[in-house]
Parts: C-alpha cells; structure tokens; sequence
C-alpha cells in the first residue's frame, strides 16, 4: 500500500524512516539526468554524515556529460546477476526524480520481488497505486533536487554543514531541471536555492562548462545529422525528429548523446512540440517530448505508455519506429490542433 507523506510534516517522516534504515538503496530513473544524479550524491553526503551503509545502484550507467560527478560518489549500473545480493541486504530503498516506478527497469522488479520499503521523492505527478510504499510527491517543485535541498535544511538546520561536492549536486540538479534557469518550471524558490548554493562556494560557471560545453565531437556529429533531417507538421507547430542506430554508427556516437536534442529542435520559431522518435531495436523506439508550455504533452505521454511534466515528457513503445512513427505524429498534431483551438476559446 502506498503512503504519500503528508506535506506539513513531510521531512520529520522521512527522517524517521531514513533514521530507522541502516542499509540504503539509492537510485533514479532510466538514461538519469542530472536532477536525479545531483540529488543522490547530495543525500550520499547526508547518509554518510549520520554513518549509514548505502550504495547508489541505477537502471543505466551516467551519461558522459555528466560523468564528473563521478568523482564524488560512487554511481553504479545495477547488473541484477552481480549485484542483487546488495538489493536483498538492504532495508530501504530511496528513488529519485523517477516519474513512474516502471522506469527502474530489472532494479523496480528486483525491489519488488523482495519486498524492500520503498521511497519515492519526486517533483513528476504519479498514478496510483505507485509502488511505494512512502512518498513524497510535491509537482510544485521546480526540481528534485529542490526538494533534496529543502529536506536538507530541515535535518541539518541548515546548508553550513554539507559539503561542497553536495552542493554542486544540487545545483546541478536544479540547473538542468530549469534549463539553466529558463524554464517554466524556473520560480522564486529556484534562485533563492541557486543565490545559497552560490554564496556556499558553487561556481556556475564552471558547472555549467561541465554539463553544456563539453560536448565531445561524436554528439556534435549526430545532432548535425538529425538537425540536416528535422520534419515540419501541424502548420510548422510540430517539429519531429528521428535518431536510428545506423545514425549513431555513422557517427560514432552512442545512445547516450541523445540528451538535449528535443530542446534544440523546439527552439524553432513557430514550433510548439518537438518529438524525438529514438531507435533502441528492432522493436524499441525511445519517445522525448518537449513543448514551449502553450501545449501540454503529458497525456499524450500517457497515451503511449510514458509520463512526465506538461512540457517535458517521455515514453519507451514497444514497436518499429516506423510503426510508432505512423501513430505519434498525427497523435501529437492532432493534440497541437486540439490544445491551441481550445486555447483560442477561451
């Protein structure tokens, strides 16, 4: 049975839990991002501080731009034949920033079958039942990360005592999350987080070099290859995009060098959806959706097995991208046509 954690005595409840675990789980979503990422190194440097055992275990290994964080905590890819003998010694699991408990992959399973307490802090709305059996689900948050930093706050009394590696997590987190701050998502609270971190000892600038200027050549080849092939529907409101592995060969590239694709292309004058139609395998087709906010994407998402926010979202389909191809782009244009003319009503 799942226990969403009431608001006003939220982080009591979860150190109460995280007081009464001595063996933890950490982990986040498939293909994680830095909102995840940054929000575990941030509680690593907690669970340590008060001597707890944990182990960061994800469903995919950390994206190359994000690899830096590396150095600070010690992210592993969950491999179910070696390592779920570490699952079955621990008493609790935390995950982060997951959306939808189906996106832990074999690990979800794996937590499942053995019954582990489970809980979600996430800022992503959730279906119900969701898996856990505690969470803390807040969709006014701008990022996970915020969330991580609030509770922080609330267990230490204040952000002095953490280190400085946490705080690059967090900023991180929220960086990435708010699109370096341009976002809807991006609020008050989010440069009151940000002016902290900063007055801690984080220098944007060079965390910002990190994640977004350095971009080896390979993912500079393939984003060259999908922008010579972008598709315009919807009267120029829809721009899709598609990513084969033969694309990723050609280009030496690799799976993970996708990230931020779908930004580029929806930064196109007129348009209000981008697509990204991602080759896995034979019958594996990736979806990233993303919108400028005038059109809300997340029950299109939905529709197709996925979830997320109203302008960011994602789904993994279980056909050819030609299959799924022939079913998103009238789906999303249809969509487009439908939000804007009711839009234009009101």
């Amino acid at each position: 049975m799942s226990t969403e954690i009431d608001k006003n005595n939220r982080w009591s409840a979860v150190q109460e839990i995280l007081d009464g675990a001595e063996n933890i789980i950490m982990s986040t979503h498939m293909n994680p991002d830095g909102d995840g990422l940054g929000s575990q190194l941030a509680m690593a440097d907690y669970l340590e501080s008060k001597g707890k055992k944990f182990n960061i275990l994800n469903p995919s290994p950390v994206p190359e731009d994000l690899y830096f964080l590396s150095e600070y905590a010690d992210f592993r890819h969950y491999d179910r034949q070696t390592q779920k003998h570490i699952l079955a010694a621990a008493d609790l699991a935390i995950i982060f920033d997951i959306g939808d408990y189906n996106r832990l992959g074999h690990l979800g399973e794996d937590l499942e079958e053995l019954g582990i307490k489970l809980l979600s802090i996430d800022h992503h709305p959730h279906k119900e039942p969701n898996g856990f059996s505690h969470s803390v689900h807040d969709v006014t948050a701008c990022a996970t990360g915020y969330l991580i930093y609030d509770f922080l706050k609330y267990a230490n009394g204040s952000m002095e005592t953490i280190s400085l590696e946490a705080a690059e997590g967090l900023y991180v987190a929220i960086m990435t999350d708010t699109g370096s701050f341009r976002f809807n998502n991006t609020d008050a609270a989010a440069h009151e987080m940000a002016g902290e971190l900063i007055r801690f000892g984080v220098r944007p600038y060079e965390l910002y070099q990190q994640v977004y200027e350095s971009a080896p050549v390979e993912k500079v080849k393939l984003l060259g290859a999908v922008l010579e092939n972008i598709h315009l529907s919807a009267g120029g409101k829809l721009a899709w995009f598609i990513v084969t592995r033969e694309m990723i060969k050609e280009a030496g590239a690799s799976s993970t060098h996708v990230g931020g694709f779908t930004d580029t292309v929806r930064s196109i004058k007129g348009v209000e959806v981008a697509v990204m139609l991602h080759e896995i395998a034979d019958n594996k087709t990736r979806l990233n959706f993303r919108s400028k906010g005038r059109v809300k994407i997340d029950d299109l998402a939905r529709q197709f097995g996925g979830g997320g926010h109203p302008v960011a979202a994602g789904a993994v389909v279980r056909q050819t991208m030609d299959t799924t191809r022939e079913a998103i782009i009238p789906a999303t244009a249809s969509e487009i046509k439908k939000q804007l003319s009711e839009g234009s009503q009101l």
